[in-house]
């Protein structure tokens, strides 16, 4: 390590105080920052913390101990540490725009749309299979699916539900919200917020012509 003369990076009024404690030593003086936490740099960290959100708001939602444990293949007792140790504040969950954003801001968009394929009685996509893009507002024109004009659509909710979409075979179809789909076309909407699975072997493709251009 290379020492410096403290008169030359000093003030001299520092440089005065410092000489009542330390005169003719030579000192260390560490830097302000610290070091990261154990598995800042390698990200680890940040995908545990993700993964007990997530069994966390499973937990809330409804899930028992032994649900839970069998989804994330782990012990009743990890599961139990984790739902009864420290809490965290989870984004609400609503059918809602908002709700939707608030956890794709917080990296858990799939968990909301988890939950919300669940109580419209519909599957997720395989994440084997499928990237989910964030909460992006889309074109309608780009939906293939024309839909069918019904009367179950609920007018306030389609304003205010994220589309599921699926882009494969190069085209953008409808998972959930046909009806709203049908709906938001009648009232000529350009545009809706959407979360989208692209197919993992198009997504060079659709993050090229597509992805990049959606307003967040």
């Amino acid at each position: 390590m290379q020492y410096e003369n403290a008169k030359d990076i000093l003030p001299a009024s520092l440089l005065e105080e410092v000489q009542k404690y330390a005169e003719g030593k030579a000192i260390y003086i560490p830097k302000r920052t610290k070091r990261g936490g154990w598995g800042e740099a390698s990200g680890y960290r940040e995908k545990l913390n993700k993964r007990n959100i997530a069994i966390l708001n499973r937990y809330s939602a409804g899930s028992s101990i032994m649900e839970i444990a069998e989804e994330f293949f782990l012990s009743p007792e990890t599961i139990k540490k984790i739902v009864y140790g420290k809490k965290v504040n989870l984004p609400e969950y609503s059918p809602s725009v908002f709700s939707a954003g608030q956890y794709s801001n917080a990296g858990l968009g799939e968990e909301w749309v988890r939950i919300y394929l669940e109580s419209m009685g519909a599957d997720i996509p395989d994440s084997d299979r499928y990237f989910l893009s964030e909460l992006v507002r889309m074109p309608l024109r780009l939906i293939d699916d024309e839909g069918k004009k019904t009367d179950n659509a609920d007018e306030e909710n389609c304003r205010d539900v994220p589309l599921i979409i699926l882009f494969e075979d190069g085209s953008f179809h409808v998972i959930c919200g046909r009806d709203c789909l049908s709906m938001l076309r009648k009232e000529k909407k350009n545009a809706h917020h959407a979360f989208i699975f692209a197919n993992k072997e198009e997504y060079e493709y659709y993050l090229k012509n597509f992805g990049k251009q959606f307003q967040r």
